[in-house]
């Protein structure tokens, strides 16, 4: 791994070890951050932006956690990625309870890309024509 030079990014690695290995790697002019290999977090602009789901968009939304805005020059969007509030920074109890919830999404968005897809027509080998 390339060293990264962020003090910011590399506070939040600290912060987030106890869920597993985190690993920082530079993308969108900012970072991506791996849980054990799993893409669950983002940096950009020394903001903590955490993976969210259908599970955690209710308790996000509660708590007014704002989704990240991706910079473009045709026309930012917004994905599932959402802002934590900077004081967790100061309460890593509460940071892990909510890197933990986006670990946990994008553990199930990969679980959904592995699941075969049914596709309509097809019979399986056991079904005779009629």
């Amino acid at each position: 791994m390339a060293s990264v030079d962020n003090e910011f990014v590399l506070m939040v690695t600290e912060l987030l070890s106890p869920l597993g290995t985190i690993r920082p790697r530079r993308m969108f002019g900012g970072f991506g951050l791996y849980c054990d290999g799993m893409f669950f977090a983002l940096v950009f602009d020394d903001v903590l932006y955490l993976k969210g789901d259908e599970q955690t968009q209710a308790t996000y939304d509660k708590i007014g956690m704002a989704r990240f805005v991706v910079p473009s020059q045709k026309a930012p969007h917004t994905i599932a990625y959402f802002e934590a509030p900077g004081e967790w920074l100061d309460d890593q109890d509460r940071l892990l309870e909510f890197a933990q919830m986006a670990f946990g999404a994008a553990l199930r968005a990969q679980a959904a890309k592995k699941r075969p897809k049914k596709s309509a027509g097809k019979r399986s080998p056991r079904e005779k024509k009629p």
